[in-house]
């Protein structure tokens, strides 16, 4: 394999997405080469580079070997991780080192990452480094967590020890984590880490929870030398299933309490001679003085971005310097102090009335106008480069396979006032019409309510105050709808948009049919005129999809249906059978996910196995986190739905099987 021409660094961005484009952009500043990996219907970040690479599935983004070859076959010098995927494995540089010649992996050395890479081995750097940790243990079955329990019991009584947090030592991204409250919530809790553990490795700590504990995190810088420095903290309190949607940088916090976790992060970083950038996590009391480290991540953030812009720094282009020959921390220039505040907003296609749930479906360009002016950035792979114009027909997928994110509204003031408020007038402007749902009422709620303004957010606060979150954001968005006609459409250029349709149960319409003879199709018998009612609606993100149960007068019988676009994201009905909304016996798939886990009744050919309520019926995995359906009460399973098959991705309002009432288990 020859080196990159001219001596010029060839990069591998082994990613995609939003941050894919942000380091592809930043490589490019450099004058490097630069090399995009992608998916099929996933390429938006491929008009970035200098040279793309198809791979078969996505599930490569996650094969070290089919990375390596990647690596070799374009001959590459440098590699980046992004965030996710291998970013924090040891095993990719590790299989880098043994290339010849080397690659370069642009982030920690191996050892640094065998270390952050598990949260067991991090916490022991911490103690080991006179840092505050949660108690916490390793743990291999639902026992062990309950043997914990039952120490902590021991040392404070019962009040003092739920609840407990099971992680996965290689979590991450909300994922292998579930808080557990009581006893009997501790078998399931413990069956949902493993299946969403990557090494199948678990531990339980004491769970630090509920007003007044805050996430703030500081972000490092090292040359692997034993030279560090730390860019200040951020803070990430707002959360919705332990994922983080709302950062600001610097903390509203006094640096009373910010200073000790600085001087901590700088701590754990010179023993580690940190090379590049790493985020050292801690949760914080704002009423006390209590503090303990979470974990690092050895790699950049989703949230640098607020981070770059209280210090003016490139914080993407200072991680591929670092991974130069000979390149020292002291031949950069850092801010003495942060400048100003900054905020992150992370639009997700999410369905917050539904917990958070994945909104799969498509979107044009035509969809989306980003809000801009000063003070005003978005980070986002729903866009090309700007020497690629969109083509007829483009559109971009949402599906089950990858994050949620859709864009990062950053935004950026002299002060936390200003700050808000920018990020308020960011939100009015952002229009999104395409055929997801998206969480922008919850971030317009948050940004609005008084416990954010008055710094008195948790990491639990959005979960426990939902409600008014979204009745708050719901009030500002529809202000800025008001200036648009509804169904009337939004000037784009020189073209329109179509309005949303409304509808709802309850909507008619009239028909008029005429059978035809296919023999002669000039022939048409006189019109019949004919209403059509939705009596409910299972999922309506028309024109991409809209499924439910309609009431006709040319038939008598209700009829369950699904209308699909054939270019819509959702899982085609062809494959499935729709569930009837109004039959109690039919279970639905809440959402659209893979099937990793059936109930053993499943496998009895002919129906007649026998489930409780409360028992596990199908689990589904959608970006890689499993969501549990129950059996909503004790019964027969008379029949699995057609074609519901572990492996296998199944859409929302599809029927998962029949259960039929039965007095007692015979």
């Amino acid at each position: 394999m020859s080196q990159a021409v001219g001596g010029v660094p060839r990069v591998l961005v082994a990613n995609r997405g939003e941050i894919a484009i942000r380091i592809l952009r930043s490589a490019r500043e450099l004058g490097w080469d630069t090399v995009a990996v992608y998916t099929e219907n996933d390429t938006s970040h491929t008009t970035f580079a200098d040279q793309s690479v198809k791979l078969e599935s996505t599930h490569h983004y996650t094969d070290v070997l089919t990375i390596t070859n990647v690596v070799h076959k374009t001959e590459c010098t440098h590699l980046h991780p992004g965030y996710g995927f291998l970013s924090e494995s040891p095993s990719l540089p590790h299989a880098l080192s043994n290339q010849i010649p080397r690659i370069t992996f642009i982030g920690p050395s191996i050892e640094t990452l065998t270390i952050a890479s598990d949260k067991m081995r991090s916490r022991e750097l911490a103690i080991s480094q006179g840092v505050p940790v949660s108690p916490g243990v390793n743990i291999s079955s639902p026992q062990d967590v309950r043997a914990f329990v039952s120490h902590l019991v021991s040392l404070h009584g019962k009040g003092g020890a739920w609840p407990v947090i099971i992680k996965a030592l290689d979590g991450g991204g909300g994922r292998g984590i579930r808080i557990v409250e009581k006893d009997s919530d501790v078998e399931e809790a413990f069956k949902r880490c493993l299946g969403e553990s990557p090494s199948g490795k678990l531990f339980v700590e004491k769970a630090l929870s509920g007003p007044g504990w805050k996430h703030i995190e500081v972000q490092v810088v090292g040359d692997g030398t034993g030279e560090v420095k730390h860019l200040w903290e951020r803070e990430c309190s707002v959360q919705r299933r332990f994922q983080k949607i709302v950062e600001m940088a610097p903390s509203t916090l006094p640096q009373t309490k910010t200073s000790p976790l600085l001087e901590a992060s700088l701590k754990m970083a010179t023993h580690l001679k940190y090379k590049g950038l790493g985020t050292f996590e801690y949760l914080v009391n704002a009423y006390s003085n209590e503090w303990v480290f979470l974990e690092i991540n050895p790699r950049v953030q989703v949230e640098h971005t607020v981070t770059e812009e209280i210090t003016n720094v490139d914080l993407v282009r200072t991680q591929l310097l670092l991974s130069l020959p000979n390149t020292s921390l002291r031949s950069f220039k850092f801010p003495a102090s942060p400048s100003g505040y900054a905020i992150q907003l992370r639009l997700t296609a999410e369905d917050p009335s539904r917990a958070f749930q994945l909104s799969v479906g498509s979107i044009h360009p035509s969809d989306i106008s980003w809000p801009a002016g000063r003070g005003v950035r978005t980070d986002t792979w729903l866009c090309t480069s700007p020497s690629t114009s969109h083509e007829a027909g483009t559109e971009w997928t949402v599906g089950p396979d990858f994050d949620s994110l859709l864009a990062k509204i950053i935004v950026r003031g002299n002060d936390f006032e200003e700050t808000n408020q920018r990020a308020l007038r960011a939100l009015k402007e952002l229009r999104f019409e395409g055929g997801v749902k998206t969480n922008l009422e919850v971030l317009a709620g948050v940004v609005g309510h008084e416990d954010w303004v008055g710094g008195k957010v948790y990491t639990t606060w959005l979960e426990r105050n939902l409600s008014s979150v979204l009745e708050a954001g719901q009030r500002i968005v529809s202000r800025r709808l008001g200036s648009w006609p509804v169904g009337a459409g939004v000037m784009k250029g020189a073209g329109i948009v179509s309005g949303s349709v409304l509808l709802q149960p309850g909507t008619t319409f009239h028909l008029e049919l005429s059978p035809q003879d296919p023999s002669n199709p000039s022939s048409a018998s006189p019109l019949q005129k004919h209403t059509m009612m939705l009596s409910s609606i299972a999922h309506n993100t028309f024109p991409d999809r809209l499924s439910g149960v309609v009431q006709t007068t040319f038939s008598p019988t209700p009829h369950s249906f699904s209308l699909t676009q054939s270019s819509s994201a959702a899982v085609s009905s062809s494959s499935f059978e729709l569930a009837d909304p109004g039959n109690p016996s039919h279970i639905a798939s809440p959402l659209t996910g893979k099937v990793v886990e059936l109930h053993p009744a499943f496998s009895e050919d002919e129906g007649g196995g026998w489930v409780k309520e409360g028992e596990t019926l199908v689990v589904l995995s959608v970006m890689k986190m499993e969501n549990v359906v129950v059996a909503p009460r004790s019964g027969v399973l008379k029949r699995r739905g057609k074609g519901v098959e572990v492996g296998i991705v199944v859409g929302e309002g599809m029927l998962l099987c029949v259960i039929g009432r039965a007095k007692s288990r015979l």
